[in-house]
């Protein structure tokens, strides 16, 4: 039994050696890539990529010392830094608490700098306008820097990453508790489907009314939504004080936001449209936060 353990042991040490650094790196890194991904629109070959080329595979200084993978100077920078020669002697770099969050600042640092927002007119798989974009919009000084971005990805088939995710939330069937109005608590089901679709179902209650709702929806651009759901909205404002059942339509924009701790958001905002007036009227605003769960 020892010689058997021991004989695992040594073809375990043997395939970790067979693995280079950067597929060491891609297979430690790529989840986390995939994840930014997924929220930000930047394509996780570009995004491994320039991790492997910035960081030297994780082992630069910046990278051991300050959890900077990206080479992320200190511009408007109001953490931790690290000083490293660069284009010029002892420059400042963002010093990280964790390498989460230099992925984090590095998907930020490319959403929210206008020279950058060109590429986000690119497709996810576009990675070698990605790469050229990145050079173009001068993210390195090196005249390669496009062409090494794209030898990597080609040498270490990192494209193959780009291919969990579109333009749209990937395949899931989430719960939801729902917060809004005039509905005040709601439990629903959201199914999204890969091609941009988003069916949902829902059962709400403010106290006064009570309403459960089927609808399907369409994404527009992003995480942008427009939805249509029929209501079923169970109510007492009738002069019997009888409660009765009217039925109605809610036409609604929805958007999909992550928090900073990764939860996921939709912001629903619309007007419902009953069929029979309830209480005089017969349109109603609608707007609520849907706190998406993963089951």
């Amino acid at each position: 039994m020892k010689y058997v353990i021991l004989i695992c042991l040594l073809l375990n040490i043997l395939n970790v050696s067979s693995q280079s650094k950067t597929e060491l790196y891609v297979k430690k890194y790529s989840d986390l890539a995939v994840k930014e991904m997924k929220q930000y629109k930047i394509p996780a070959s570009i995004t491994l990529s320039q991790g492997i080329l910035e960081s030297g595979n994780g082992e630069s200084r910046l990278a051991t010392k300050g959890n900077n993978h990206f080479g992320i100077k200190c511009h408007g920078w109001k953490g931790k830094e690290i000083y490293a020669d660069d284009d010029e002697e002892n420059e400042c770099f963002r010093k990280y608490r964790r390498v989460e969050d230099s992925f984090r600042d590095h998907s930020i640092f490319l959403s929210n700098n206008g020279r950058y927002s060109f590429l986000f007119e690119l497709d996810l798989n576009d990675y070698k306008g990605w790469a050229h974009g990145l050079k173009k919009a001068g993210y390195a000084t090196s005249p390669n820097y496009a062409d090494k971005l794209i030898s990597l990805i080609e040498k270490y088939n990192l494209s193959r990453f780009d291919k969990y995710s579109t333009n749209t939330k990937e395949q899931e069937l989430l719960l939801s508790y729902n917060y809004g109005f005039p509905f005040i608590f709601g439990l629903g089901l959201n199914y999204f489907n890969e091609n941009g679709y988003i069916i949902s179902a829902d059962i709400s209650s403010s106290f006064i009314f009570n309403s459960s709702s089927v609808g399907i929806g369409v994404c527009l651009s992003r995480d942008l939504y427009t939805q249509l759901s029929v209501n079923g909205i169970y109510h007492g404002f009738y002069e019997d004080k009888v409660h009765k059942i009217s039925y109605g339509i809610n036409p609604k924009l929805s958007y999909l936001f992550s928090t900073k701790d990764d939860k996921e958001i939709l912001v629903n905002l619309g007007f419902i449209y009953s069929f029979e007036k309830i209480n005089d009227y017969s349109f109603f605003p609608s707007i609520s936060l849907s706190y998406l769960i993963d089951n």
